[in-house]
């Protein structure tokens, strides 16, 4: 009873004022709530810690809440069963940069210390038939205890767990407990899955078949730039300086498939459009690379990030080596600078059509100070830490929209190297990801759960170059992609706009969906 008591009290301060503003003035409505959710935390520790586990299962609760408890408090961060697989998807050098000094003094506080005071008291253990009737009394007294208090006004409250689930997503343990389980149990059938052949028919069509040199695309993966912050996107500060002097497309109203990379790569390579997407289903089908390999594409995929996701599994992928740019692996991680010499470097060598896929590293915060060189901080004062309570916000969004301004040197530096190469027939494509939460609504970070993501998550920056002999060779009309800049776009489009832009002919490609399709001659789609 104490250690739910501290639970509740101590570790749920989200839940108490969602709870509280939930049913402002409603003292009795929230109280017999609140009731009956301290009795399920008594029913989690009966449930889980019968006689001798006790100890270390209330100890694990408590760490649990106390880890969960924080991230929301200095993030607005719920854990769902999507940001567990972002936990067990992510790499040393991503997640090092949440472990920070407040962090583990914090948790150290209200979950170390807490958890290591309940084995301090000596328990004399009943005999083993006293437990064997005690554990299961135990539970049906918490678990009735729980329905009643839920039953006082039952109308009330299955109305508020309908239209708020954001209540008991803040909810702890109970809530991480609830999200490991369906993590766990998404994991398990997709063990021994398959992916299925897809889009096997697809072929080089008669432009491409035609092209003189061979095809080059570059496609930069970008990472959690939003498109509130792009200055193409009309941001009141000028973001993309070096973009805005060269003559690209920038598509100013486009929704990411999801608020995480493990859910929007995936999804933006999968032919699942995002109100399909399920990460069992993608895992079951060839994507959007394998299509190009059938068309007789070279796909390669480079990463400055926390890997291909399992999008590039069968047609390869690498880590960028550092070598390639000491300077921009400076500061122990590299920024995307780093891509640079790798693309002139492929745009030299390459002998057939080839699509680049870039995986950067952009905007990932909270270390947002690491992703562009000190000296081109373009925004002062910035937060040269990660850990944001050190920083005011104003810091924080100038140290954002200085890493806007390193996706905008990189990018450009791209667009001038493929600008230069004679030997292929060049285009590039960006499209972030997903956004980013700079303190709007007491939201930091991304991988807010679709229930409750906001538009600065969602809402990210595409951009289209294509060169002269790009338009001329795959016969598309310029001026008609620009007129498209306006029109809403999505993770989705990117599947079968590729696939267009690239004139290759399959039966899995949708007109309806390539955003080139009404930018071509017919006979020449």
């Amino acid at each position: 009873m104490i250690v739910a008591s501290y639970v509740m009290i101590v570790l749920n301060t989200g839940f108490w004022h969602r709870l509280v503003n939930l049913f402002e003035g409603q003292p009795l409505v929230w109280g017999c709530f609140a009731a009956g959710t301290w009795t399920l935390t008594l029913l989690l520790l009966e449930l889980f810690g019968p006689g001798p586990l006790q100890k270390p299962v209330a100890a694990l609760l408590i760490l649990v809440a106390a880890v969960a408890h924080y991230y929301e408090s200095a993030f607005g961060v719920l854990i769902d069963d999507e940001m567990v697989r972002n936990v067990f998807e992510t790499t040393v050098a991503e997640s090092r940069h949440l472990i920070t000094a407040d962090a583990l003094l914090r948790i150290g506080l209200t979950g170390v210390l807490p958890a290591a005071l309940v084995f301090w008291p000596r328990i004399a253990r009943r005999p083993l038939w006293h437990q064997v009737w005690r554990w299961p009394v135990g539970i049906a007294v918490t678990a009735s205890l729980t329905v009643a208090f839920v039953l006082t006004d039952y109308k009330a409250y299955s109305a508020a767990l309908r239209e708020h689930h954001d209540l008991m997503g803040s909810y702890q343990p109970g809530a991480t407990l609830n999200a490991v389980l369906r993590f766990a149990k998404a994991q398990i059938p997709t063990v021994a899955i398959e992916a299925k052949p897809y889009g096997t028919d697809a072929q080089p069509g008669p432009l491409l078949e035609a092209a003189e040199k061979p095809v080059l695309l570059v496609l930069f993966v970008g990472e959690t730039v939003r498109a509130q912050n792009f200055g193409l996107n009309g941001y009141d500060r000028n973001t993309t300086p070096e973009l805005a002097r060269r003559p690209v497309i920038a598509f100013t109203d486009v929704t990411a498939c999801g608020t995480s990379t493990a859910v929007s790569v995936p999804c933006m390579f999968s032919p699942l459009n995002s109100e399909e997407y399920e990460h069992e289903a993608f895992l079951g089908s060839e994507n959007l690379l394998d299509v190009l390999g059938h068309a007789g594409f070279d796909v390669k995929w480079w990463d400055n990030n926390t890997g291909d996701q399992k999008v590039a599994e069968r047609t390869g992928w690498q880590t960028i080596d550092p070598t390639l740019d000491q300077a921009a692996c400076a500061q122990g991680e590299c920024t995307d600078a780093v891509f640079l010499p790798l693309i002139r470097q492929q745009a030299a060598e390459i002998t057939r059509n080839t699509v680049l896929v870039l995986h950067m590293i952009g905007s990932h915060g909270p270390a947002y100070y690491l992703r562009y060189p000190p000296e081109a901080a373009a925004y002062l004062p910035d937060c040269r830490t990660a850990s944001f309570s050190d920083c005011s916000n104003e810091q924080i969004v100038n140290t954002y929209d200085n890493t806007i301004r390193e996706t905008d040197r990189v990018l450009s530096g791209a667009l001038d190297i493929l600008s230069e190469a004679d030997g292929v027939t060049p285009a590039m494509l960006y499209l972030s990801d997903h956004g980013e939460s700079l303190g709007e609504n007491g939201l930091y970070l991304h991988a807010a759960p679709s229930f409750m993501a906001p538009e600065q998550q969602t809402k990210v920056p595409m951009v289209m170059w294509l060169s002269q002999g790009f338009e001329s060779a795959l016969g598309l009309d310029g001026t008609c992609m620009a007129g498209l800049a306006g029109r809403p776009a999505s993770h989705d489009n990117l599947f079968h706009t590729v696939l267009g832009l690239l004139d290759v002919e399959t039966e899995v490609r949708s007109d309806p969906l390539d955003l080139t399709a009404g930018c071509r001659p017919v006979e020449g789609a």
